[in-house]
């Protein structure tokens, strides 16, 4: 346990012991992950949009913006990394979590979120193609 051991489980075990085990360890990795893939807890603000992580809420101009959980997920992923240029295999990758895949869904993902916060998707303001590489999110 001294060597980062986080349970063990003696000889005989019950397989019913052992599973419930693995997911009480999968469920303590899963919050973990879930507060550090969108970052710190409390309110990101940029421009007209507030970001409320622990509430999962986005509003635009004071308007609720109804996002799906990975549009949310991107979102806040993105504003935690503001001005910093990430590809779309590394968006995959870091908000989905898929290390290999179809990049056009983060394309999409991209545009749908535009639509949902851009006054101008045509012509956006926060979210900017770095072209040929992928995107950034510009406070």
């Amino acid at each position: 346990m001294e060597l980062g051991a986080d349970d063990y489980v003696a000889k005989p075990f019950s397989p019913r012991e052992l599973t419930a085990r693995v997911r009480a360890v999968l469920r303590r990795t899963a919050d973990t992950v879930a507060s550090t893939a969108t970052g710190r807890e409390g309110v990101r603000k940029a421009g007209d949009i507030d970001l409320d992580v622990a509430a999962r809420t986005v509003h635009v101009a004071n308007q609720p913006v109804s996002l799906t959980a990975r549009e949310f997920d991107l979102l806040a992923f993105l504003m935690d990394n503001p001005n910093r240029v990430f590809r779309r295999e590394q968006l995959l990758e870091q908000v989905w979590g898929y290390t290999f895949g179809d990049t056009s869904t983060v394309t999409v993902h991209i545009r749908r979120l535009r639509e949902k916060i851009e006054r101008d998707p045509a012509d956006p303001v926060h979210i900017k193609t770095a072209w040929g590489v992928g995107y950034r999110f510009e406070p």
